[in-house]
């Protein structure tokens, strides 16, 4: 029995044929199962606007982005605050392993809290930037406008403005209106001849600084020099007391010369309330820097006499690179050699004649030294014979007047000596050990007269300096003061 008849199934070219009696709507609310897919794999349904949005929002919501933070404005905010210790404090250590090998490292000071804050340098000027750098539509075809980019930057009012806008920070940095921008070589003021990095160290090398005519006083490079900012006639007062003070005793000279290796350094200027140091690098920082208001004419004048008395460059400021340390042997010798002592003294050497019965040194009396001296010409002196636990020390002492008639003859005493090659330098080659029989067969300290045989001392002698002072007995080196030998002479 035959069933009912099967729907008859459209054609496939019926299939996407709308009859007319079809409405449009009716075609959009077909089932889309009963729609026949497009075999094509090549090509997809395109994504609704909903899907595409909710496959953009994914990512960001896995990868959010980075919020954009506004950046204060650094002139509002002032510099920052300085840093309590930086590399310019570093100073050179040593160490020796087990195997005997020294090896050298950095480290900061055991008191560095007492070091004055350096105040931070304000923005550094690096040079301006090549022109592969910038924008150069307006060097294109090697044409420039007479008001392009090129003559407003290289202009030369504009080249005068930033070398006194420079000058400027160099005033506020050193704080003194003196201060001026040097340039070393062809880098500019802010590189180092030979070098092609602007980046370098404050304190620079002692082989760096450059001598500025004027005298050593003032050769300070632009830094501040402490020294200008009080009383020059207070500070050569103390000047003059303290380097008598360091100079006078010798065991303290001697521990001051050893780098406190004697034991710990104290500050004269301070006094009892002085703390001790380890070092003479540290003692001379503390003269330097000492907030000491009214003690602050003696540390300095105390740090001038330090320096002397160590050979150091006074007119430099003292920091942790030490570059004060370096100063001529001739210079440093000067600065001794020009602080004589006052009244003017010769001190004549070799003026022993033999040990007496009882076992002690003899030698020239006083008056016997000023009958030798009117025999060579120098008859305003008087001579004093010093003498110690031994007997006679073979040192005469020979005074002269406090004025400047007195001085040009103590010079004129000292000049014959060194004419004779038996000056300082002179008794320095010839010195000996101790003095006794064996000098007679010294023909440096002991000529014998070809005509009658007898044995005559040959006398060394020189102007007497500050450092003379531990040639003198008690009472005559309580006596004298310390007076510079230049100012004494004036202009010749």
């Amino acid at each position: 029995m035959a069933g009912p008849n099967a729907p008859k199934q459209p054609s496939s070219s019926n299939s996407h044929r709308k009859s007319r009696w079809e409405s449009s709507s009716s075609t959009a609310n077909k089932n889309p199962s009963t729609t026949k897919p497009n075999p094509s794999p090549k090509t997809g349904p395109s994504p609704s606007p909903a899907a595409l949005n909710k496959s953009q929002s994914e990512p960001n919501q896995a990868n959010p982005p980075f919020p954009s933070f506004l950046f204060p404005d650094p002139v509002a905010l002032g510099p920052p605050p300085p840093p309590a210790y930086g590399f310019h404090m570093l100073e050179r250590r040593t160490m020796v392993l087990c195997d005997g090998s020294v090896r050298s490292y950095f480290a900061l000071p055991p008191d560095y809290q007492d070091f004055p804050t350096r105040p931070l340098l304000g923005p550094r000027d690096f040079g301006s930037p090549p022109l592969d750098f910038r924008d150069n539509r307006d060097y294109r075809n090697g044409q420039v406008d007479a008001t392009g980019p090129l003559k407003r930057k290289y202009g030369e009012e504009e080249k005068y403005l930033r070398e006194e806008e420079k000058e400027e920070l160099a005033r506020q940095r050193f704080g003194h209106s003196n201060a001026k921008v040097y340039t070393l070589g062809s880098g500019g003021p802010d590189r180092l001849p030979g070098t092609s990095s602007p980046f370098q160290n404050e304190e620079m090398r002692a082989a760096k600084y450059m001598r500025v005519a004027g005298g050593s006083e003032n050769n300070t490079m632009g830094f501040k020099n402490n020294h200008l900012e009080v009383d020059q006639n207070a500070l050569k007062i103390a000047f003059l007391h303290f380097v008598k003070a360091v100079f006078e005793n010798a065991a303290q000279k001697k521990n001051y010369l050893e780098d406190g290796k004697q034991g710990r350094l104290q500050c004269l200027a301070c006094g009892r309330s002085s703390k001790d140091f380890t070092d003479m690098h540290g003692l001379i920082m503390h003269t330097y820097y000492s907030d000491n208001a009214n003690l602050r004419v003696d540390h300095l004048g105390l740090h001038k006499a330090l320096c002397v008395l160590m050979g150091w460059n006074y007119s430099k400021p003292p920091d942790n690179s030490k570059a004060y340390w370096f100063l001529p042997a001739d210079e440093a010798t000067s600065n001794q050699q020009d602080l004589i002592m006052w009244p003017p003294v010769v001190i004549v050497h070799n003026t022993i004649t033999g040990k007496g019965k009882d076992g002690r040194m003899e030698g020239l009396g006083n008056k016997a030294m000023d009958s030798k001296l009117r025999d060579l010409g120098f008859g305003s002196g008087k001579s004093k014979s010093m003498y110690g636990r031994e007997g006679h020390l073979g040192i005469t002492v020979v005074k002269f007047a406090g004025d400047h008639s007195g001085l040009k003859e103590a010079v004129r005493l000292a000049e014959y000596f060194e004419k004779e090659n038996r000056g300082r330098k002179g008794w320095s080659q010839v010195q000996p050990l101790t003095l006794g029989k064996d000098d007679e067969k010294n023909p440096n300290l002991v000529k014998v007269d070809e005509r009658n045989g007898e044995k005559k001392r040959i006398f060394y002698g020189y102007l007497g300096t500050v450092a003379d002072l531990g040639e003198l007995d008690l009472d005559m080196r309580k006596r004298v003061v310390i007076e510079s030998r230049r100012e004494r002479q004036g202009p010749r």
